[in-house]
């Protein structure tokens, strides 16, 4: 498409020389174009001469162009060219960037050599550098096309030449079984469809060795960003290349130490303090998966944070994720959803090994986390887990909740000391209560696998789930954790003949809502719009999605932007 404009023109010019050769012929002219070797210099598509560029290469090629007769002499020249029409004596010299040519090429697919996916709303951002020109010529009254140049926009090129990748991974939420699972109880867990992003952007290795290398962490939700010299956490963290990703390896004392010491070089704000753990398991997450190869990671979230959805696993499996498939650990084997967005699934053997990276950077977090969050953020779905055994349940039909943040925070340890004491104040109660607990957790694993085929028994089994959930935030009551904020959701879901339960470590925190497949859309806007009037937060969630997804063409989800 590129060259069409111009060889319409051409093609109009050549027409109008041969109108003047068969003039010139009738009045006696041989040869009515004298031809002189040439080097097309202006850049104006209009310019006129009396010569008429050739090209060698073209020349010597008959198939491009029959061979040039020999240059008649000056004096026939100068008779021949004196009784043409202005007309018929004229060259183009093609111009260097035509102005009828296109100067974007964000169109075209993207060819890179560590991408295997075209992204579509990336491709103005993240454009190949403009294709080779090709400048018309005449010869004899032919035309033919010579090369030019390519004109490169050095600036794409660099970043063309940067090996970018993402990562995403979902929230979670406990469907039955929360705390009761640290006393031997099953729990169920199912993904949800919010994500946590990790886009990564390695560096040209040159700026390595210029010294002006940089580790780079931007949070687009807190809106803070970081940054480490590659120089700095050589010194610190002894170490230059990574000792092997295919391994995953806990964080040592002395190495968290280190780290904390490079954490104390950035004035952190007091009220974002609480990023120190997240910001220590990047660095470990980092550094011992890519060494201190300079790049820049952006993190953005769905999720809010510190409300029992899973925010920190999804921060960890999708940082692992990144850095595995960058160091080409990690691969995808295929496409999912007609999203458009180029996301893949990941292998089995691969989901194991960002499972276990990611768990080493949740303990570094939380100290001794019990794997559920960050398993059901991996591999997705749903899961039932039990004294250390995870066990995948499939869900045939989908199931809808509401989420509701009551944005208060809590604190998840004192909320399970407090449990464990009540335990042990009443051994006997409280050891129903997890037995009931466990049975319920049974029973919830055994009817998100049941098949539904109709209405009717799709609404039998939401029912069933419903009832489930009653009796399970019943039991939680009953441990001590739940919250007026938490009552309040409770209630004002009741209204409309919908049952609740809280979710995770209670005290605040959020809330599911079961939403009936037969349930009106008016009517959940209608519950939304109390909740919120409660100053709440609602999402609108599926569950048991996909797990950790990757983008190998190296385009995240930021608004189509290239990070």
């Amino acid at each position: 498409m590129a060259l069409c404009q111009p060889l319409c023109f051409a093609l109009s010019l050549h027409f109008q020389l041969g109108v003047v050769k068969k003039q010139a012929k009738q009045n006696g002219h041989s040869n009515p174009l004298p031809l002189a070797p040439s080097t097309p210099t202006s850049a104006d598509p209009a310019a006129v001469s009396r010569t008429a560029p050739t090209s060698t290469a073209a020349a010597a090629d008959p198939a491009v162009s029959p061979p040039l007769a020999s240059p008649p002499s000056a004096s026939a020249s100068a008779s021949a060219s004196a009784s043409l029409p202005p007309l018929a004596v004229f060259r183009l010299s093609p111009p260097s960037r035509p102005p009828h040519f296109p100067t974007s090429t964000a169109a075209a697919p993207i060819h890179h050599p560590a991408a295997s996916i075209h992204h579509s709303c990336a491709r103005s951002a993240f454009a190949p550098p403009p294709s080779p020109r090709k400048p018309l010529a005449f010869s004899n009254g032919g035309l033919r096309l010579t090369p030019s140049p390519p004109l490169v926009d050095r600036d794409r090129a660099d970043r063309s030449r940067m090996e970018v990748c993402a990562a995403r991974a979902p929230g979670k939420i406990i469907l039955a079984g929360e705390h009761a699972v640290v006393h031997g109880s099953a729990a169920v867990a199912a993904a949800i469809d919010l994500y946590t992003c990790c886009s990564l952007r390695l560096m040209p290795l040159a700026d390595n060795e210029a010294g002006a290398a940089m580790v780079e962490l931007d949070l687009k939700d807190p809106g803070l960003a970081f940054s480490w010299p590659c120089r700095r956490l050589r010194e610190v963290l002894l170490t230059e290349e990574a000792a092997g990703a295919r391994e995953a390896r806990p964080c040592s004392p002395d190495r968290l130490a280190s780290i904390t010491r490079l954490l104390e070089e950035h004035e952190i704000p007091e009220a974002k303090i609480w990023l120190s753990a997240g910001l220590s398991a990047f660095l470990f997450l980092y550094t011992s998966i890519l060494g201190c190869r300079p790049g820049k990671v952006t993190v953005s979230s769905d999720l809010p944070m510190g409300s029992g959805l899973g925010s920190s696993a999804a921060f960890c499996v999708s940082m692992s994720g990144v850095l595995l498939t960058a160091a080409g650990v990690v691969t995808a084997v295929g496409g999912i959803s007609g999203e458009g967005m180029g996301w893949e699934l990941v292998g089995k053997d691969d989901l194991e090994l960002v499972n276990r990276w990611a768990f080493q950077g949740e303990k570094i977090i939380h100290g001794k986390p019990s794997g559920i969050d960050n398993a059901v953020s991996t591999f997705g779905s749903m899961i039932k887990f039990k004294k250390g055994e995870l066990t995948n349940l499939k869900s045939s039909n989908p199931v809808k909740m509401l989420i509701t943040d009551t944005r208060v925070g809590r604190n998840t340890k004192a909320l399970v000391a407090g449990v464990s004491e009540r335990a042990s104040r009443h051994s006997d109660a409280m050891a129903s209560v997890f037995k009931a607990v466990n049975s319920i957790s049974e029973e919830v694993s055994s009817i998100v696998e049941l098949a539904a085929n109709d209405e009717i028994a799709i609404t039998s089994k939401e029912e069933k789930l419903a009832e489930l959930m009653e009796m399970n935030q019943g039991l939680l009551q009953c441990m001590g954790v739940s919250h007026s904020s938490i009552e309040t959701v409770l209630r004002t879901t009741l209204k409309f003949n919908l049952v609740s339960k809280l979710t995770g470590a209670g005290g605040g925190g959020c809330v599911l809502t079961l939403i009936p497949t037969m349930l009106s859309n008016l009517v959940l806007e209608k519950v939304i719009a109390e909740l919120e009037s409660h100053s709440f937060r609602c999402f609108k969630v599926e569950v048991g999605g996909q797990g950790l997804q990757v983008c190998q063409g190296g385009f995240s989800c930021f608004n189509g932007d290239v990070v």
